[in-house]
């Protein structure tokens, strides 16, 4: 009964997103038709009516390129940005598909400047719509109502990696209660985790015969495991018509490296390169450029005060330096606006409490808008940096990385990131890999743009600035 409620609210809120999608593009519509009315300089003078019949077919085009885009599924990644990249992306697709079948069949009469004012109107509705369908699904988790109460078995690295991801993301509506693992007299696998260690296999079967209806799902997390233990599990999940799913049986620090294809049925994987085209390269670059400048340029004035109230605050230099590690491990002189007393340590770890005693008074009100990182503009105009990318690391720290983390050193670090809009945020840098190794692999003019974005309303609207 259970998942057959599982199954209805999951097509109940795919269904809302769906309708409100179409009332948001119609609404989207009406009220561009409403501004281009209002406008003189309107490059089509001629009066266009507004075709309710026609907008709804719109709608309906355009919800079907959401729809092949999978914007409405129920899914995590490594951060809220990536699902708000793709929304606008199919979002953008779906305009440009729909104005153009509209064209063509004439059944779609409408003008440039409408059509430029319907898509300014339409991608804030259409993200404040899902965020407000997100809020109600996630109300919906926190009555419990949408809760899929599941068990692990395997509870090494990979088990407990699987528990904080089900704690970050609350939405995919996971409840873990527990591990089984083979090896439950080790005591380092006992103390080691936050959920009990129920037993092995044998306690598994009994459970899954006295107490199968406490849970809805099954996950195995022993990727070190042989085929057969793999598959003797999944057997006895299949048995008692338990869903499971299964972490594969991959070195977990090359997995997102790997090519998949399949030769007659079999499939293959290859390890892939990182590979930016030279145009990219090219369009990133001057991107920087244009934007360091002109950021440079426009807060010059603001820059002059800081840099007044830092003399007559506290002693010490206005700007603070520090080696980092950029492009290929190559070090650089880093600039910041100085938040901390001179006394302390230069290359101690970033201080992450809010009061914490080492920030002076400016120091926190700079480093809470991010104001406190608006120098780092010269190193991005010098070519050490760039607007967006992974942060640059100390080199104590960097000579501690391995193997996964050096792929970091692969591209510029940046300003801001996914890592610096996410909520690991609290986090040292170099133990949330995921967001670093996800731009690394998926960094596109767009996805730096979200970030952007994101960005300025973390540190201005909802002042929280970097650490």
């Amino acid at each position: 009964m259970k998942r057959i409620l599982f199954k209805f609210l999951d097509y109940f809120h795919k269904l809302l997103l769906f309708s409100a999608d179409g009332i948001v593009v119609i609404f989207s519509f009406w009220l561009a038709h409403q501004l281009w009315m209002l406008t003189p300089q309107r490059l089509n003078t001629s009066y266009i009516p507004f075709q309710p019949k026609h907008v709804f077919l719109f709608a309906f085009l355009f919800n079907a390129i959401m729809i092949w885009g999978q914007t409405y599924k129920i899914q995590s990644s490594v951060v809220h940005v990536v699902r708000l990249k793709n929304l606008i992306k199919y979002c953008m697709i779906g305009f440009v598909m729909a104005l153009v079948v509209g064209f063509f069949t004439k059944s779609l009469l409408i003008g440039r400047l409408q059509a430029i004012y319907t898509f300014l109107i339409l991608i804030p509705l259409l993200i404040a719509e899902r965020g407000i369908a997100d809020g109600l699904w996630n109300w919906l988790i926190t009555q419990r109502i949408q809760k899929k109460r599941i068990v692990i078995f395997g509870a090494g690295n990979t088990g407990k990696r699987l528990v904080k991801a089900i704690e970050k993301h609350p939405k995919l509506g996971y409840y873990s209660i527990g591990f089984f693992d083979d090896r439950k007299s080790s005591e380092s696998v006992v103390m080691a985790n936050p959920l009990p260690v129920m037993g092995g296999k044998d306690e598994f079967l009994d459970f899954l015969k006295k107490r199968k209806h406490e849970i809805d799902e099954v996950l195995i997390a022993m990727p070190s495991a042989s085929t057969q233990e793999v598959m003797h599990l999944m057997k006895m999940c299949d048995d008692y018509k338990l869903p499971y799913k299964f972490v594969p049986g991959f070195n977990e620090l090359a997995l997102h490296r790997l090519n998949q294809e399949q030769l007659d049925g079999i499939p293959l994987f290859s390890s892939k390169e990182l590979y930016i085209p030279l145009w990219d390269r090219i369009l990133k670059r001057g991107l920087d450029v244009v934007v360091s400048i002109s950021i440079l340029i426009i807060t010059a004035p603001i820059l002059g005060i800081i840099s007044l109230l830092l003399k007559k605050g506290s002693e010490g230099s206005v700007l603070f330096k520090q080696k980092r590690v950029g492009l290929n491990g190559q070090e650089f002189k880093m600039y910041k606006f100085r938040t901390m007393y001179v006394d302390t340590p230069r290359y101690a770890e970033h201080p992450q409490e809010k009061e914490d005693p080492r920030i002076t008074r400016i120091g926190r009100y700079l480093r809470r808008t991010s104001l406190d990182e608006m120098p780092q503009f010269w190193n991005v105009l010098k070519g050490e940096m760039s607007v967006v990318g992974p942060r640059p690391e100390m080199p104590f720290i960097v000579e501690k990385y391995n193997d996964m983390h050096r792929e970091r050193l692969k591209v510029k670090p940046g300003i801001t990131g996914i890592w610096q809009i996410s909520g690991d945020r609290s986090l040292p840098i170099h133990e949330n890999m995921d967001h670093d190794l996800y731009y690394i692999e998926h960094q596109s003019l767009l996805l730096d743009i979200v970030i952007v974005f994101q960005t300025i309303y973390f540190a201005l609207i909802r002042g929280i600035g970097a650490r």
